[in-house]
């Protein structure tokens, strides 16, 4: 891994940043914890339908996914889960060197797409925050256009980022292999295609906060 600091104004594409962050098998156990699998953390992007479950007597949360309708979900959907910077010591790792490096508070979001033909349902589209992303497993091409100031101009938030018709060529154009790694600046259009059965963490940087006033416990705790 190079912890060097880079630029963050513009794209960038490294190779082999680093290797190992995160297992298919590593996801699996996160999932079989039920209780991090809250509706707040799990998002399942294009799906219009609500699932009832029956909660056992010692459920503290009843607002958590069943493990088995997450994998069910996997192979129907794209789906991303939030909240996870300290799912694993890796991940927890990695975070403390992205906030070190540009002293912004960071989050890691791990997508999921196992069905390459799944269409991903942001399309085109741009972030509110900076964001460092890391291919985990399998391939995706990402594609990344400069800024278009007047596409941002007056943002609300609303959702207007999304499903964006890019006219003109992107910036970079790659295909992500495991290890590798890419800056994408906040108002930057992107596109990601899964190439095969994709896991990947993204990293995105909160631009307004300061590390140094507060932010997560990087701590890791042995026994």
């Amino acid at each position: 891994m190079n912890s060097d600091p880079l630029l963050f104004n513009t794209t960038k594409y490294v190779e082999g940043y680093l290797h190992n962050l995160l297992s298919w098998s590593e996801l699996a156990d996160l999932i079989n914890i039920r209780p991090l699998m809250t509706d707040k953390r799990v998002h399942l992007l294009g799906l219009g339908k609500r699932f009832e479950w029956i909660n056992s007597t010692w459920t503290s949360d009843p607002n958590c996914f069943p493990p088995s309708l997450i994998r069910s979900l996997l192979d129907e959907i794209v789906i991303y889960f939030t909240d996870m910077s300290r799912a694993t010591k890796n991940i927890n790792d990695i975070a403390r060197v992205i906030e070190e490096q540009y002293n912004k508070q960071v989050d890691a979001h791990i997508y999921v797409c196992r069905d390459p033909k799944i269409e991903h349902p942001f399309g085109a589209h741009y972030d509110f925050s900076d964001n460092v992303i890391i291919q985990c497993e399998g391939m995706t091409n990402f594609k990344v256009w400069k800024e278009d100031k007047n596409a941002v101009k007056g943002l609300t938030g609303s959702g207007i980022n999304i499903k964006i018709n890019m006219t003109t060529e992107p910036i970079l154009d790659v295909n992500m292999k495991p290890g590798d790694a890419i800056w994408i600046p906040r108002h930057f259009p992107h596109l990601a295609t899964s190439l095969t059965p994709r896991l990947s963490v993204s990293f995105p940087l909160s631009y307004n906060s300061d590390v140094s006033k507060s932010g997560e416990d990087r701590n890791w705790i042995t026994l």
